[in-house]
């Protein structure tokens, strides 16, 4: 196994000429990627993050310093004690890899090696299929992440959990099981569980298959990704419309999605083609709500305009307008639309538009049927998380009034000219 990892990283031409910071949690995978890499020759650090999570955790951390002394190898150790309340899986990955750019620069490297194998590689795919992706996620782990300063690499997704274990067990290696991973609570482990042994049934290779899957996806990705930093660049980050429209359907949707990217906002299929279909002409200006920004193309341009400029702004709707907000579209309508669509019934005789579409503002209230209430209130009482907030269309009428907050609350307006209503308000999601 070791001269399969070792042609694997020539293949790829990953160069290992520093001190490599081995991310080792004390299971098969991370315990064997250690040993081969240090067999091999490479000059290996072992930094270990003890939790604290689980029983066994200390019987870890004490067994990883003795692998490390009978490899005459440094140790480093993170302890980490979680203390938030919600989201322990962000926060400590955030916490190891502070903790692993921490040891690069106490051993003047920046290579840092993590143990994800093909049967990882085999559960990302799929779960990205599930999920929605661009090119880049739809071809899982990548061999090497280089951002330029710190250089991830991942030896062993040549091989399959099962040739880990193998080799684990014919070295006499020591390493410990995690429980969870026996657990179905997460859809990951359902997939390892119950997909991915049938379809290795069918597919003997599925392993060799899913990377060279993965290679070749990454490969296109790089060449588009290269012509879309060339296009932002040149541009400073604006889409000039026409030449947008000029260029490939695969590039013109990764230049949205770095734009995206840049600017730190969630991305998914749905949203990228929006934008695309916003730029389609340059008539006019139009807008979309993106978790609080806003991606505006106005005339014959296109760009995204900050969280702090974009909050106090209002789009206009009128009779034969379409905007769009987040995952949303919103439009008048004179046919009821399909059933399970969000609209709400208006009297035309009864509205003067154009009416306003925002995010929720401080201070704004509604007018429901037992009083005014605060939106604020409303978010609260629907347990809707804060940094959520900006995810929900707020629709004024023409006097600044507040109609109608998507999914969560309607005027009494609203419900005062249903029964005599003609036309339709409809929010649909893209």
């Amino acid at each position: 196994m070791e001269f399969k990892i070792k042609n694997f990283l020539e293949n790829n031409s990953i160069v290992i000429d520093k001190p490599v910071i081995c991310a080792v949690s004390g299971g098969a995978d991370s315990v064997v990627m250690l040993t081969i890499l240090k067999k091999l020759g490479f000059n290996v650090v072992l930094a270990h993050v003890n939790h604290h999570k689980r029983a066994q955790s200390e019987l870890e951390e004490a067994s990883m310093r003795k692998l490390a002394e009978g490899l005459a190898i440094p140790f480093e150790l993170l302890s980490y004690h979680y203390t938030g309340n919600d989201n322990f899986h962000n926060d400590s990955h955030n916490a190891r890899y502070n903790f692993f750019r921490e040891m690069c620069k106490k051993y003047n490297t920046n290579i840092i090696a993590t143990a994800h194998h093909s049967d990882d590689q085999i559960e990302t795919i799929l779960m990205k299929l599930m999920e929605g992706s661009n090119l880049y996620g739809y071809g899982g782990i990548s061999i090497c992440n280089d951002d330029g300063e710190y250089k991830i690499i991942r030896p062993l997704l040549c091989v399959s959990k099962e040739e880990i274990y193998d080799y684990a067990n014919k070295n006499k290696l020591i390493y410990f099981e995690d429980s969870s991973n026996h657990e179905n609570d997460f859809l990951r482990n359902r997939l390892r569980h119950f997909v991915v042994p049938l379809l290795k049934k069918e597919c003997s290779d599925l392993n060799v298959k899913a990377l060279e899957y993965s290679i070749q996806l990454k490969e296109a990705f790089n060449y588009i990704r290269k012509q879309s930093i060339e296009y932002l660049d040149q541009n400073n980050n604006e889409i000039i419309v026409e030449s947008f429209n000029s260029l490939d359907i695969a590039l013109r949707k990764d230049i949205v999605s770095l734009l995206l990217e840049r600017h730190s906002i969630r991305k998914n299929n749905n949203i990228i083609l929006a934008i695309v279909d916003l730029l389609k002409d340059s008539s006019g200006s139009k807008s979309i709500y993106l978790e609080g920004s806003r991606f505006i193309r106005s005339y014959d341009k296109g760009y995204i305009v900050d969280k702090e400029r974009a909050t106090n702004e209002s789009v206009s709707l009128g009779l034969n307008d379409i905007v769009s907000f987040g995952k949303y579209r919103l439009y008048f309508s004179r046919i009821a639309p399909q059933k399970g669509v969000k609209c709400v019934k208006l009297c035309y005789n009864n509205i003067v538009l154009p009416f306003m579409v925002r995010e929720k503002q401080d201070g704004d209230s509604i007018m429901t049927l037992i009083g005014n209430k605060k939106l604020s209130r409303v978010f609260i009482d629907k347990k809707i998380p804060r940094e959520s907030r900006g995810d929900y269309p707020v629709v004024l009428d023409n006097d600044g009034n507040t109609l109608w907050v998507v999914d969560l609350v309607k005027s009494k307006a609203l419900y005062d000219m249903k029964s005599s209503g003609d036309i339709y308000l409809v929010c649909e999601e893209i």
